[in-house]
């Protein structure tokens, strides 16, 4: 039976995500069973310019590595997924690389974490955007009552199970040799996401919830993950059966651009409630909620605009500084655990460029 969101979610912070459409795709897949597949023989025959005609193939306009993107179909559920992987340059490394899976926040898109993945792939590691139909960015078109609505506990198994079978597809295409995704590492998997896509990356880490959810909505094969603005939720308990590493990201000003909550001293209950181990934490101080969206500015706010807020000074003041520590410390982060690199995991031990009231804590 359905259950009420607020019995389990606690308002859920929203991501103020871009709408789709910056870069350009490298290749481009569909629904229609006669769409050429990239990498496909179909696809290789196609002349080149031609391709780059239809918009089928180029380097990303948005920056580094290369982009594709297009929808797949799951055929169990009837729902569409579309995605975007921005794979690294082969200059940058030529061999196979580590992936994340990102998850935007509720309103997003695939633009949703856009900042972070282009530094990610700087460094070397792939990264495959998800949007999610039912909590994506066509609620807004419902106003605050649709936007609210969307934060339900019905949306977040949607979302656990799109990212389950997103894991199955790739796997299947680096597996069958395709195109860019055979240079995927299928032993090297990170889940991150933003506000309602923490709650995902949560969720998909192993975070126990009530037995009327029905089954564990875990994926086992990520080895690491990063949630951006995370929320504990009504039961931080069930935080405690999250073992793998984790690493959270809030700061002084990532509240909820719906409620009532102004500050993100909140959002700390969540690295509390983890096991002690590999778990991180990096706090911000005048961070807000779309400090770690990373999906630019455009659009971004609505959320809080909807309830007659504006934003804040100090995180536009401070944009620059947040956006260069998070690309650090994540990057290390995946590095870290991805590739079992020493000299990441040697400046998570310290991670340099933080300021007054920033923090770092480990374990």
């Amino acid at each position: 039976m359905p259950v009420n969101r607020r019995h389990f979610l606690r308002t859920t912070s929203l991501s103020m995500v871009a709408a789709a459409g910056s870069a350009v795709t490298w290749a481009q897949t569909g629904t229609d069973p006669g769409a050429p597949v990239p990498g496909s023989a179909r696809a290789r025959d196609l002349d080149r310019d031609a391709r780059r005609k239809a918009g089928l193939e180029s380097r990303s306009a948005a920056g580094p590595g290369i982009v594709t993107q297009g929808v797949w179909r799951d055929p169990d559920r009837q729902r569409d997924i579309p995605w975007r992987l921005r794979l690294p340059d082969t200059a940058v490394a030529s061999g196979a690389v580590p992936l994340i899976l990102f998850s935007h926040g509720l309103g997003g898109s695939l633009e949703g974490g856009a900042e972070w993945s282009r530094a990610w792939a700087e460094a070397g590691l792939a990264t495959l955007h998800l949007q999610h139909a039912g909590s994506d960015r066509a609620i807004w078109a419902g106003g605050l009552k649709a936007v609210k609505a969307a934060a339900s506990v019905e949306q977040l198994l949607a979302r656990c199970r799109d990212v389950r079978f997103a894991v199955a597809q790739l796997l299947q295409l680096q597996q069958a040799g395709e195109a860019g995704w055979a240079r995927i590492r299928p032993d090297a998997l990170g889940m991150s996401g933003h506000s309602f896509g923490a709650h995902t990356t949560l969720a998909v880490a192993g975070r126990a919830f009530p037995a009327r959810l029905g089954s564990d909505l875990a994926e086992p094969r990520f080895k690491a993950f990063a949630a951006f603005s995370p929320a504990a939720g009504s039961n931080p308990d069930g935080l405690r059966t999250i073992t793998r590493p984790m690493l959270c990201m809030t700061g002084s000003l990532d509240g909820d651009p719906l409620g009532s909550e102004r500050s993100g001293d909140y959002r700390r209950a969540v690295y509390e409630h983890l096991p002690p181990g590999a778990k991180a934490q990096l706090w911000l101080e005048g961070a807000d909620h779309q400090t770690f969206g990373g999906s630019g500015e455009v659009g971004a706010g609505r959320a809080a605009r909807l309830a007659g807020r504006g934003r804040p000074e100090a995180p536009v003041a401070l944009a620059d500084h947040h956006a260069a520590v998070i690309r650090s410390v994540t990057t290390d982060w995946w590095r870290c655990w991805l590739l079992n690199d020493a000299a990441a995991r040697q400046r998570l031990q310290s991670p340099q460029g933080l300021a007054a009231g920033d923090a770092w804590q480990q374990g």
